[in-house]
């Protein structure tokens, strides 16, 4: 099977161009004949945190821009490639978000995380507006907290149903006080968020749903589980879950988030 270390023939790399990219040109492929696989796997990371947005006023030629982006020679293709991936796990859609701006917002934030701190990404996309409108934060409020989010967020994106052993994850109750977590946020027209204490659950105010509490018996947290409001009720409980996320551990005593992302990215590869 070989290793970092295998030198790649012809065939090996237009097998890699394909998978990392979008294509194989023969300059590419002569470009990475003869390296190891360790060095063409550092060339096709080394490209920088890109901000650029791609957009337009309406749908269509916006994601026309994108298709030109994503395949002109200047672009990193390995980069596009990732973006194309987190597009398809943080999936959201504009027939729902009705806005090309916060859409290519969105893309843009996808294009400068792709190589960076999986979990940063996860706390932005929290706070991101096309989010925001395709899972209903911004219709999730203190009287009627909505749970689409933060079904997502534990389903979707981060932990997956059942570990690889098929042991739950988490449970209903936990996706129940995330979503007291997200209540309150919403965001400007220009698709900045920001946090609406007049909104927000507080157990003050709602002492009858209990400690702002997660993943009791699940995770590797035993029966106590994890607080998300430890560092105070507020804006601060969304990035909280997040950490909490992140924490937990499978039924191996594995990081949950990153053997489920990996595989993901396997499976996409």
């Amino acid at each position: 099977m070989g290793d970092a270390s295998t030198i790649l023939s012809a065939d090996d790399a237009r097998h890699f161009l394909r998978r990392t990219g979008f294509g194989a040109k023969p300059g590419e492929v002569a470009a990475l004949t003869g390296l190891s696989r360790g060095q063409a796997a550092d060339r096709a990371l080394s490209f920088r945190p890109s901000k650029k947005t791609v957009g337009g006023r309406y749908f269509v030629l916006a994601q026309n821009k994108w298709f030109r982006h994503m395949l002109s020679p200047g672009t990193p293709a390995l980069q596009e490639k990732l973006v194309l991936f987190l597009h398809d796990h943080f999936a959201t859609s504009n027939t729902v978000v009705e806005s090309v701006a916060l859409m290519s917002k969105q893309n843009a934030l996808l294009r400068f995380r792709c190589r960076q701190s999986f979990k940063t990404l996860v706390k932005e996309i929290n706070r991101d507006a096309a989010m925001m409108r395709f899972l209903d934060t911004v219709r999730n409020e203190k009287f009627h907290p909505n749970e689409n989010y933060p079904r997502e967020l534990l389903e979707l994106f981060t932990l997956g149903v059942e570990d690889l052993n098929g042991a739950p994850n988490y449970a209903q109750e936990d996706i129940v006080q995330i979503a007291r977590a997200f209540t309150g946020w919403r965001h400007t027209g220009s698709g900045k968020a920001y946090f609406d204490a007049d909104l927000h659950d507080t157990k003050a105010e709602f002492p009858g749903r209990g400690a702002k509490r997660i993943f009791t018996d699940h995770g590797g947290f035993g029966p106590a589980g994890r607080d998300f409001d430890d560092q105070g009720e507020g804006p601060t409980e969304i990035d909280r879950v997040v950490d909490h996320v992140f924490d937990h551990r499978d039924t191996d005593g594995e990081s949950t988030v990153a053997r489920r992302v990996a595989a993901r990215l396997v499976e996409y590869f």
